[in-house]
């Protein structure tokens, strides 16, 4: 059997995968004719039933039993959407050894450090990258932890994919829908930089990014994110644009909780580096601002 593009049918696995923009991706794949099957911990039901294979596993046990599922098959390419610390990266290494040929997984923004005007991938390299045992390891030290195991230890190939926040209508986080839901009930909106700027990624747009690098073989990391980046003021400008009301926006210096997008310097990526391989990107204001009225659109008929 032949996948859409005319190659032999590639057999894929994907860890994690039924959630978000994991499930888009499964969805793609699938419809370009891929052979998937789908590992996950089997706590929550499959949303492809009749379409995919199930493992259950828990990845980041070594010694479960769904790893010898996993061992006994052979894969043209791997997914992870699970893979969050050192370990994990090295129970990867372990169990896939020499029999994989390529290995494709979900980095992120924060791998970066520091206050920079966006980040380019040359700013985390985790070849040169030296795992502190006594750091306390965050979600964003676990992920440059990770890379470093894999790009330096891993004897298959190894893509990472670095996504800032990613936003669509089935975020399940509902970190914009918290945006939407404070301007349509007035409530005050707090940010400690009006000029700080940032960018996202959409749903579809990351499941595209991580077809794209598995059909085109891609290797290294990668930054995928919007084409460009907007100032706390203009998202704010945007939503009261979007949403018809105006925002009151309390710009401090004080700490800040319950505001998931605030940061006190620039926080976005510069992905030129995929766009320069050939994979589109798309400006924020295409996308974003229907995104925003489209949630408004359904909080106000709920």
């Amino acid at each position: 059997m032949k996948s859409e593009k005319g190659n032999e049918m590639k057999k894929i696995l994907v860890l994690g995968g039924t959630n978000f923009f994991g499930k888009k991706a499964v969805q793609l794949l699938l419809a370009k004719g891929y052979e998937v099957t789908v590992a996950t911990r089997g706590n929550n039901p499959v949303p492809f039933e009749g379409q995919v294979q199930h493992i259950v596993l828990d990845a980041s046990d070594a010694a479960h039993a769904g790893w010898q599922a996993v061992q006994a098959q052979q894969w043209d390419a791997v997914f992870d959407n699970i893979c969050y610390t050192a370990e994990d990266a090295r129970i990867r290494i372990e169990k896939f050894g020499q029999q994989l040929k390529h290995y494709y997984f979900t980095s992120s923004l924060a791998t970066y450090e520091g206050n920079k005007d966006g980040y380019v991938e040359a700013d985390f390299d985790p070849l040169t990258y030296e795992i502190d045992p006594n750091k306390t390891v965050d979600y964003g030290e676990g992920k440059r932890q990770a890379e470093q195991v894999l790009f330096t230890q891993a004897p298959f190939q190894v893509t990472a994919f670095r996504f800032p926040i990613v936003l669509d209508n089935d975020d399940y986080t509902k970190r914009l829908h918290l945006y939407v839901e404070k301007a349509l009930k007035h409530e005050t909106i707090q940010f400690n930089n009006p000029d700080a700027r940032i960018n996202f990624v959409k749903g579809s747009s990351a499941a595209n990014a991580i077809v794209w690098a598995i059909e085109n073989e891609q290797t290294g990391s990668f930054n995928i994110s919007s084409q460009d980046a907007i100032s706390r003021q203009t998202f704010i400008d945007w939503l009261e644009e979007m949403t018809g009301q105006a925002i009151e926006v309390d710009y401090t210096d004080e700490s800040i909780t319950g505001s998931p997008f605030n940061t006190r310097h620039h926080w976005y990526l510069k992905s030129d580096k995929i766009a320069k391989a050939g994979f589109e990107l798309y400006d924020l204001a295409s996308w974003l601002k229907p995104l925003m009225k489209d949630l408004a659109d359904e909080m106000r008929a709920q």
